[in-house]
């Protein structure tokens, strides 16, 4: 992609804290965000590669580093939805009133769906990929009951993501605010077109997750593609993933 391709942009909260990402702008709509994982940024090959396609067609294109990540402001382990929701919005506020397509990762496809619920008449289609719905509920229901009462207790836990990303730290608000995200418990009324790409062989978030919440949303154009022998990442389902995005962008626009 060429340097020019992008633009870099900045957008603050009212609290001050910034919000750091790049747009490819053709001044056509809709437009393409981008919405990647848990603890990933938005110079991941996924965020890449969906950019670089955007450009090759000649649409608008937004990725961004939500607060505590890459190189926006705040302390990662100030995670929660609720506060990366409000970064989401401020993109959405930076585009005014033009139709999205938002394509959203493992956290992102959980986020996404929770924006397309909130924000229909912005959102106008889905692209999920391996959406992690509850997960953050999940690790903690896993925990061993001591665990669990230190990270209440503490507001803290530590750990060592499996992905590589070194020791995280999170605050125990990440779970509580996750339980008033839960989407299981308070399926979503999704107006748009939804598709959900999901590998038989994700290690992280089994391909039944998604069936699972298919059969409680309110979703009359959710489709879901099960992809045999593909991972949580993706790998090897590029092709896939680029022709879904395709199909969604020639739908709505």
């Amino acid at each position: 992609m060429s340097p020019s391709a992008e633009r870099p942009f900045t957008l603050v909260h009212p609290g001050g804290e910034r919000i750091a990402g790049l747009v490819h702008e053709t001044h056509t709509d809709p437009v393409g965000l981008f919405l990647p994982g848990f603890a990933a940024h938005m110079e991941g090959s996924k965020s890449q590669r969906l950019a670089r396609y955007a450009q090759t067609q000649g649409w608008s294109w937004v990725r961004f580093d939500p607060r505590g990540v890459g190189r926006s402001d705040g302390l990662f382990e100030a995670l929660t939805l609720s506060r990366y929701l409000a970064d989401l919005q401020l993109i959405l506020q930076m585009l005014e009133k033009r139709p999205v397509l938002l394509v959203g990762s493992s956290m992102g496809g959980w986020l996404g769906t929770i924006a397309a619920a909130r924000w229909p008449e912005r959102i106008r289609a889905l692209l999920l990929i391996a959406p992690a719905y509850n997960f953050i509920q999940e690790i903690f229901r896993r925990l061993p009951v001591d665990e669990q009462r230190a990270w209440r207790d503490n507001n803290l836990r530590c750990w060592e993501d499996t992905y590589g990303l070194g020791t995280l730290r999170m605050r125990f608000d990440l779970v509580t605010d996750s339980w008033n995200h839960d989407l299981l418990r308070f399926p979503p009324c999704l107006h748009g077109p939804v598709e959900i790409l999901h590998g038989s062989a994700d290690e992280a978030v089994p391909l039944s997750s998604s069936y699972q919440f298919a059969a409680r949303a309110h979703a009359p154009q959710l489709a879901i593609r099960p992809l045999p022998g593909i991972n949580h990442r993706l790998q090897g389902a590029d092709t896939v993933l680029l022709r879904s995005l395709h199909a969604l962008w020639t739908h709505i626009s």
